[in-house]
């Protein structure tokens, strides 16, 4: 039912339907294959700014945080704790542990944890010694480490702490303790002004929120998030920078928006291009098709139109024409033809009346002939009663070569009888042509016009005629040649003329045979006239193999 309902469609119709489809899918598929390469653009260039922007704040933390080792190195490196090595009192050790601590901290916060913390009463109260107990896991890692620095995360507080040993006997003399505040650090971190919630999280390897840099709350971490994370370095956190997709989904939407855009107008304006191309196909073709309605009516209108164009629809058209013009001669041509049959048939009528009554008047003569013992006139009307046999024969229109033969000898015999056998008869069939069909009487005039023309001018007992008949390809050849004066170029090309003129009785078998044969076969068959420098005339019938 579909394919009905689709061979019913015009032709317009079918070839903008496909040419739509081929040109609208790959349209489709390139703008599909645009946006995502512009959306993985965009990715690309987001993942870049999170990776380079890390990298940059990487070294900017670690530098910060750098600075506090670098501080603790310079506090060991002045010696100035030597005195925790002493065995001073709890108000002496107050006093000395406060100077110093206010003497060294620099920018940080500084807090020094003797190792027998209890000797020191009051020094445990002013640093809030009950602390100790809740922060005996990092005072225990901090000496475990044997002075290598130990950072830790506490109280919205980055913490350095270091043990600190007697450069005498290395003993454990305290351990020092470095802090600020995590707002310092969120200082050190740099975001790019064109995404204000761009943000950077500083995380443990739990990927708990240890600081929050610009803003209050974490983003979530779902797929709406672009995230990447980078070490810092030998601290024991991670660098974490993310961004909304909704910041960059705007550029993407946009791209999105301009590629379904550019999508419909190429398909609007492709598809009218298309219109335009296929009516320039189809209306040719519908004028050609109206054309040939008429044909099919019988009006043989040749197209105005499109023959001047050099493409295919230019082509056509005149091929058409070409058609048309053909189909009017053709006509023209039966209609003569018709008109030249319905003349024969009449003349054939005319000819033909009583036909038995001829063929029982030429036997009485023949019977009287015999009686009186009169053999010469007795022959001629045998012969003449052959002739006329074969010419109206049940109207036949085609006969065999061995037949065609048989009828020019008997032309042969009434005229030797005529002219008491001045001339010789050569006859040279070929054995296979024998039975092949041919066109009824066109050798027979060919002979006549040999003894007529060309023998009649010759001195008695000179003349000579040798008749030739030999398939050639796929053609039959008859050739009749006379040792007579030959033929002028005016009987050669008198033949091949389309009508003789009125009044013409010279070359009329001729030209009758040539005739039959252009009709029946075409103009490659017919009869040709060659003249011999010498003296002679050679006439030449082509005739198709059947």
């Amino acid at each position: 039912m579909k394919l009905l309902r689709i061979s019913s469609l015009t032709l317009f119709v079918k070839m903008f339907i496909l040419l739509f489809l081929s040109v609208s899918v790959t349209v489709t598929i390139l703008g599909v294959w645009y946006f995502n390469k512009s959306s993985g653009q965009i990715e690309h260039v987001t993942s870049a700014l999170l990776t380079e922007n890390l990298q940059q704040n990487r070294l900017r933390i670690e530098q910060y945080f750098m600075q506090a080792e670098l501080h603790s190195d310079s506090i060991i490196a002045s010696g100035k704790l030597e005195i925790l090595d002493n065995e001073l009192e709890d108000r002496p050790f107050l006093s000395k542990s406060i100077t110093l601590m206010n003497e060294l901290r620099g920018t940080y916060e500084m807090t020094i944890y003797p190792a027998d913390e209890s000797r020191y009463a009051s020094y445990s109260q002013l640093i809030q010694s009950g602390a100790k107990s809740a922060d005996s896991e990092w005072l225990h890692k901090a000496i475990m480490l044997q002075g290598k620095g130990l950072w830790y995360f506490d109280n919205d507080r980055f913490i350095f702490a270091r043990l600190i040993r007697s450069m005498s006997d290395l003993r454990h003399l305290a351990v020092i303790q470095l802090s600020f505040p995590a707002a310092l650090a969120n200082q050190q971190i740099l975001s790019p002004a064109e995404y204000p919630n761009f943000q950077h999280y500083i995380v443990d390897d739990e990927r708990e929120a240890v600081l929050l840099a610009s803003h209050n709350k974490m983003h979530s971490r779902e797929k709406d998030v672009f995230m990447s994370e980078i070490p810092l370095g030998t601290l024991p956190w991670k660098l974490v920078a993310s961004i909304p997709e909704k910041d960059l989904i705007g550029p993407v939407e946009t791209i999105k928006r301009f590629s379904v855009l550019l999508v419909l107008a190429s398909i609007g304006l492709i598809s009218i291009l298309l219109a335009l191309i296929t009516n320039s196909f189809i209306s040719p073709i519908k004028h050609i098709v109206s054309h040939m309605k008429k044909v099919q009516l019988g009006q043989l209108v040749p197209s105005e139109r499109y023959g001047e164009r050099s493409d295919e629809i230019g082509q056509l058209a005149r091929g058409y024409n070409s058609l048309i013009f053909g189909l009017q001669e053709l006509l023209a041509t039966t209609k003569q033809m018709e008109s030249e049959k319905s003349q024969t048939e009449m003349q054939m009528l005319i000819h033909q009346i009583n036909p038995h009554f001829l063929y029982n008047t030429l036997d009485a003569i023949k019977w009287r002939a015999d009686h009186v013992k009169e053999s010469t006139i007795a022959e001629m009307v045998t012969s003449l009663s052959n002739l006329i046999r074969y010419s109206i024969n049940n109207g036949e229109e085609f006969t065999t070569v061995e037949r065609e033969i048989e009828h020019v000898k008997s032309y042969l015999s009434i005229e030797s009888l005529r002219n008491h056998d001045t001339f010789q008869v050569i006859t040279n069939v070929q054995p296979r042509a024998l039975n092949v069909p041919i066109l009824k009487l066109i050798i027979q005039p060919l002979v006549e016009n040999s003894v007529r023309h060309g023998l009649s001018k010759l001195p008695s007992g000179q003349g000579k005629i040798l008749i030739r008949v030999f398939i050639e390809g796929e053609e039959l050849v008859c050739t009749v040649e006379d040792n007579g004066p030959g033929c002028s170029e005016e009987v050669q090309a008198q033949i091949s003329r389309p009508s003789l003129p009125p009044g013409e009785t010279g070359g009329v078998g001729l030209f009758n045979v040539n005739r039959r044969l252009n009709i029946r076969f075409g103009a490659k068959y017919g009869v040709s006239l060659t003249s011999r420098a010498n003296g002679g005339c050679k006439a030449t019938i082509r005739h198709p193999l059947m």
